[in-house]
């Protein structure tokens, strides 16, 4: 087996066989190809070592400084084809600069960057045809030589393709131009990512945020009932918008979802074989840390710890102090109460119930589906609304016994 490999730019560990940084995009080394394959995943005491030279993730941070793992376990050939077979041409790299001002296929003008990652660009355009504002996510040129990256590109079109749940961002196409710029139209959402919330408010109010994890929950439910675990839920993907007063919330990157077919539940191809672990580390379950099969209820989890970091403004484990650290969190150590976190937040007790059913360590102790979790959702807002009126009721009592009191107390007077 070939070891893991360090990024030069970053430092940040590489897969064995990957051509560019999972953490940063630069591009590696070529590896020396292993003799013979993976035959089974290692003893999860051997992914704790590997983890365990990880850079040090940052709880107080926000989460797009956590660390995105993808440590291959076992390897299959499910996604060893470049890009050229897969859409039948050969790519030729050309600068993301240029394409502003430019008409992808005679389809779509391409009119600003809105944002830029390690793998790829996102514009805002318009589809020319329709007039129809479009957002435009579009692929590095040195990503297009790996055959993982292009994968997962594929993969969210793919997925999305799939759900029409008004809380999922709707993807309108996917394709490439003649030169090889590899794209996907998207709905363009007009708002802020969870994250930038966060950042401006650090704690969200309880209610608000019940609401936000509510249409959540209901997007999720969708894609759950076709198969598809999203598998990366965190805030940066997660965006509300403001719609008539109140939060619309839009869920984001189905990139590295797993779709089971219905072929006796036998999973399609995906980027990851079993045993390999994909996602960010601090909203991990512990099936997924350990590379176990996955169900929605590993969405049920992260969105858990997003909770923690809504209603808190912070993770649960904000006093680890390395990513071994935080593994063991999330493998053992079981939920605490949010409200221990930030008493002065005024958290329930049956929102407190909510989040720490959601991250309970087995699943089997979660919320079987999002259905289920949306109802104790609703029985969380209810009971605040029961607490809420019973304290306006007490403190209108209050008010009118003290006014009582006053007239009392000027009629005796007045009266000797």
């Amino acid at each position: 087996m070939v070891a893991n490999r360090i990024c030069a730019q970053c430092k940040s560990p590489a897969d064995a066989e990957a051509h560019f940084c999972g953490v940063c995009g630069a591009a590696l080394p070529t590896p020396p190809k292993p003799a013979t394959p993976v035959a089974e995943a290692p003893h999860f005491d051997q992914l704790l070592d590997r983890v365990s030279g990880m850079p040090r993730s940052v709880p107080h941070a926000s989460p797009a400084q956590g660390v995105p793992i993808h440590m291959p376990l076992a390897r299959s050939g499910a996604i060893s084809a470049p890009i050229a077979s897969a859409l039948g041409r050969e790519p030729v790299p050309v600068s993301l600069d240029r394409l502003v001002g430019r008409t992808l296929n005679n389809r779509y003008l391409v009119k600003r960057k809105i944002g830029e990652g390690g793998f790829g660009a996102v514009f805002e355009g318009m589809q020319v045809a329709t007039e129809r504002p479009v957002a435009l996510k579009v692929l590095h040129p040195q990503s297009l030589s790996d055959p993982t990256v292009v994968a997962r590109f594929r993969r969210e079109a793919e997925s999305c393709s799939k759900l029409r749940n008004p809380h999922t961002v709707v993807i309108y196409d996917f394709d490439q131009t003649e030169d090889g710029v590899l794209y996907l139209a998207m709905e363009l959402v007009r708002g802020q990512s969870l994250q930038d919330i966060q950042r401006a408010f650090g704690m969200v109010p309880v209610e608000r945020c019940l609401r936000i994890l509510d249409q959540v929950a209901d997007a999720l439910g969708e894609a759950h009932a076709k198969g598809i675990v999203h598998r990366d839920m965190k805030p940066e993907n997660i965006m509300v918008e403001e719609r008539d007063g109140e939060d619309f919330v839009k869920v984001l990157d189905f990139g590295i979802a797993k779709i089971k077919s219905g072929d006796g539940g036998k999973d399609a191809p995906a980027l990851t074989a079993i045993g390999q672990t994909v996602g960010t580390l601090e909203f991990m379950s512990p099936e997924q840390l350990r590379g176990k099969p996955l169900d929605g209820r590993s969405d049920i989890y992260a969105l858990g710890m997003v909770s923690y970091e809504m209603l808190t403004g912070e993770l649960p484990f904000n006093k680890s102090k390395s990513t071994t650290e935080i593994i063991q969190f999330h493998l053992q150590e079981p939920p605490p109460p949010p409200s221990s976190l930030k008493p002065e937040a005024g958290i329930p007790e049956v929102v407190d119930a909510l989040v720490q059913k959601m991250c309970a360590k087995a699943r089997d102790d979660r919320h079987t589906t999002t259905d289920e979790l949306r109802q104790h959702i609703d029985e969380a807002l209810k009971a605040m609304d029961t607490r809420a009126n019973r304290y306006e009721a007490k403190r209108v009592a209050v008010v009118i016994g003290a006014v009582v009191l006053v007239i009392g107390l000027l009629i005796y007077f007045l009266s000797r």
